[in-house]
């Protein structure tokens, strides 16, 4: 075994970590901008109950129509804090996943110092470093693991954001019919 092959491992193993290292910190920025609406869905929820009864005797929409207006204002804030109680929760499941694929990461580089037949004496295949991203030189028990963790912080990326874009929504619709309701005669 060549120490080529050990450094080209290295450096590939440590590419893949690096960029996983990067995907936690984006992760945790975009925890904190759900953090925002928490606090603005938090700060409604505030701004509904103490506001309540002089919005429905101020406000320009009918007695009948108001209150349901301002409950569903405050079922929409409600909501908002949810998903991004759910945001938070799913955010802190695609790091630990990340970290997991950075510890596997981590193993691969240490495979080419057990000198496994199957890795090359002097020329590095051309295909090695799409093997490394898949995980294949880790232990044959280890690689579903390694797969089924990836796929599960893809889903969870992908569902995430999802929420995000729902608590978004929830957040900003809620407020806009807040401000309709507080308008007054």
């Amino acid at each position: 075994m060549t120490d080529n092959f050990e450094r080209f491992v290295s450096e590939s193993t440590k590419l893949h970590q690096e960029t996983l290292s990067e995907q936690i910190r984006l992760s945790e920025d975009v925890n904190k901008y759900s953090t925002w609406f928490l606090g603005l869905s938090t700060a409604g929820i505030w701004l509904l109950i103490s506001r309540f009864e002089a919005i429905v005797q101020k406000s320009w929409i009918g007695p009948s129509c108001i209150k349901p207006a301002l409950f569903t204002v405050g079922v929409l804030l409600f909501l908002s804090i949810a998903l991004g109680i759910l945001h938070h929760y799913l955010s802190i499941k695609e790091r630990n996943c990340a970290r997991v694929l950075i510890v596997m990461f981590g193993a691969q580089r240490l495979i080419p110092f057990f000198k496994h037949p199957d890795y090359p004496n002097d020329v590095i295949p051309e295909d090695m470093h799409n093997r490394i991203s898949r995980g294949e030189l880790l232990n044959n028990e280890k690689i579903p693991k390694f797969e089924n963790t990836q796929e599960q912080a893809k889903s969870l990326r992908n569902y995430k954001s999802k929420v995000l874009a729902a608590q978004q929504i929830c957040s900003g619709f809620s407020y806009v019919l807040f401000f309709v309701c507080s308008i007054t005669k």
